[in-house]
């Protein structure tokens, strides 16, 4: 009966002590972890203060592309109609065909 007594209490330390040395693994990740998003929050931090003056540039920006795109879409309008207006004179004439 002593000797299972023995063995029972060596297999509860050798258990105790894989759980120790598994927990203290786990906290040395999470204190890795931890040092990791700390040094990712400073660098976004730094990344938002840099970038905040670009706000009232990058509206100015849009404003102005889409100004563009209306100005485009205008001479494609204008573009299309010129487009048949001479398919329709070619076809009158006789020279060709139009390309598409």
């Amino acid at each position: 009966m002593q000797l299972l007594t023995t063995i029972t209490l060596i297999y509860v330390a050798v258990l105790v002590l894989a759980l120790a040395v598994s927990l203290a693994a786990i906290l040395l990740y999470l204190v890795r972890i931890s040092r990791a998003l700390s040094e990712v929050d400073r660098v976004l931090g730094e990344a938002e203060s840099n970038t905040a003056r670009l706000a009232d540039q990058i509206e100015a920006i849009n404003g102005g592309l889409i100004s563009a795109a209306e100005g485009l879409r205008s001479v494609d309008g204008h573009l299309a109609a010129a487009d048949e207006g001479l398919s329709q004179v070619a076809g009158q004439l006789g020279i060709g065909q139009t390309v598409r």
